[in-house]
């Protein structure tokens, strides 16, 4: 009898492990064929569709040769695989997401990247879609058992010179800050680990003694990108350089290249002065960034 009770325990586990992931999803497009599926979209959602929340895609305006990250967060299982639509032969493409996988499901957080290219992707409105599932009285909630419908912008081919370089002034101080002259400033696209930024550069000379200072202005997208970005890839710099100048937050520290830097962040940017030299911080260009950028650096542990 012990014997039996014991397998049919056995049994009793099997089948709850098994029961505790969520059913799979059915195809994105649902029955009737995908261009038509999508082709209304500028007015509702298609019926497989839903409204998609707790995903991320940056950038969500993206030039052919830029990669768009999808991350998922806060949903109990996420789908592994997800789709993307190519609007030049219209049909939905594969792609797998990365996380903690538990057979076909990931665990609370995934994240996945997509090329963006010519050959798939028209100019405009483009769309991906992930499926993912949170328990709720017991059964799974899977969004109605619908996809959940990104949008996404293509812009087309990046010209020689962004945008951005326009507005370069309005983030940098092209005026002198004496004793500094300024030797040049520029504009172009950057990213940390995937999220992506625009980097306004200024270079600046002090013509006695030839110091050389570089500026960095990392505008970010939002607060969200800025305090992730600083609390995973600059923590221990935070940690170990924390500085408060004049009432300001800031971090000090010497670089591989024996240069003397300061970082802090202000709102959606994080400003990183570079000192070509060991023993100096340059406090006129870190006073003059700090008046125009309060620095809101939050301390970490």
């Amino acid at each position: 009898m012990r014997k039996v009770a014991v397998i049919a325990l056995l049994l009793f586990l099997l089948i709850a492990c098994k029961e505790e992931l969520p059913p799979s999803p059915p195809p994105p497009g649902g029955e009737v064929s995908v261009g038509r599926a999508l082709a209304g979209l500028a007015g509702a959602l298609p019926s497989w569709a839903s409204p998609a929340h707790d995903v991320a895609i940056t950038p969500q305006q993206a030039y052919y040769g830029d990669g768009v990250v999808v991350a998922v967060s806060g949903i109990e299982y996420i789908y592994q695989n997800a789709y993307v639509f190519n609007s030049k032969v219209r049909s939905w493409e594969k792609f797998t997401l990365q996380g903690e996988l538990n057979k076909e499901w990931i665990k609370e957080q995934a994240i996945g990247s997509v090329a963006v290219s010519s050959d798939k992707f028209a100019e405009g409105d483009n769309y991906l879609v992930v499926y993912a599932c949170s328990k709720a009285g017991g059964k799974w909630d899977c969004s109605g058992n619908k996809w959940m419908l990104v949008t996404f912008k293509v812009l087309g081919s990046p010209t020689g010179q962004i945008p951005e370089l326009a507005n370069v002034n309005n983030f940098v101080i092209n005026g002198g800050i004496p004793p500094f002259a300024v030797l040049s400033t520029t504009a172009e696209k950057d990213n940390f680990a995937e999220i992506n930024v625009i980097r306004y550069d200024a270079k600046y000379s002090e013509p006695i003694n030839g110091l050389v200072v570089l500026v960095h202005v990392f505008d970010f997208n939002n607060r969200a990108e800025v305090d992730k970005t600083i609390s995973t890839l600059w923590r221990d710099i935070i940690v170990n350089g924390w500085k408060v100048h004049k009432g300001h937050n800031i971090a000090l520290f010497l670089d591989e290249s024996d240069h003397r830097d300061a970082i802090w962040t202000s709102g959606k940017e994080i400003i990183f002065v570079e000192t070509f030299q060991s023993d100096s911080a340059s406090k006129e260009i870190i006073e003059a960034y700090l008046e125009k950028y309060p620095s809101d650096l939050k301390k970490l542990t």
